[in-house]
């Protein structure tokens, strides 16, 4: 909801409590406020709405909440996220962050490149899964030049990101390169 307050599943943390009665209940926020507080003289009419109101809350609190499914293997994930970066002039970077069951959280823009390439250092790739308190990280970028082929530089930003993730305890499960209908994964085509 662009221009409400707070962020992801929470879309009015930090509003002000008579602003969310406001917004509940137009026309009689104020009187649902009170009601809600057991202030003034006593009205059965918005305790009854009151009452359901609370009711919708607790239902919709107590739904589970539709969880994707785990990655299985790189072509999920180049499936997935391909046309996310299909287009880019220029290599993209994406910490794709997962649950304790490989299951995505989010995916988080690490970096935007230059035309042949693109900085990544790991308190970026890594800010976000510590934050969000991720289980693990999938690397993701793509080459403009369609070929997915891994460079240097792509197999010595893996070395050292895999390295940070060992010491922070948020394992590196795989880097995948997104070419032009095709990828490369490290831990599928390299040694991993």
């Amino acid at each position: 909801m662009p221009g409400v307050p707070g962020r992801g599943g929470r879309p009015l943390d930090g509003a002000e409590e008579e602003e969310l009665f406001r917004m509940a209940f137009p026309g009689d926020g104020e009187g649902m406020r009170r009601a809600a507080r057991g202030e003034g003289h006593r009205d059965p009419s918005r305790e009854r709405r009151w009452e359901a109101a609370l009711e919708l809350a607790r239902r919709a609190l107590s739904a589970p909440v539709p969880r994707p499914e785990p990655f299985r293997s790189a072509a999920e994930v180049f499936e997935r996220y391909r046309y996310r970066l299909a287009d880019s002039p220029v290599e993209v970077f994406l910490a794709v962050l997962l649950d304790v069951k490989h299951r995505p959280l989010r995916v988080e823009r690490v970096s935007v490149g230059v035309l042949d390439g693109s900085l990544i250092h790991p308190r970026e790739v890594f800010a976000a899964a510590v934050r969000e308190r991720a289980a693990a990280v999938i690397l993701l970028h793509n080459h403009p030049s369609g070929d997915p082929s891994p460079s240097a530089e792509d197999r010595e930003v893996t070395r050292r990101l895999r390295s940070a993730g060992g010491i922070l305890g948020i394992p590196v499960i795989d880097h995948v390169i997104v070419g032009d209908g095709a990828f490369f994964s490290f831990r599928e085509e390299s040694g991993w």
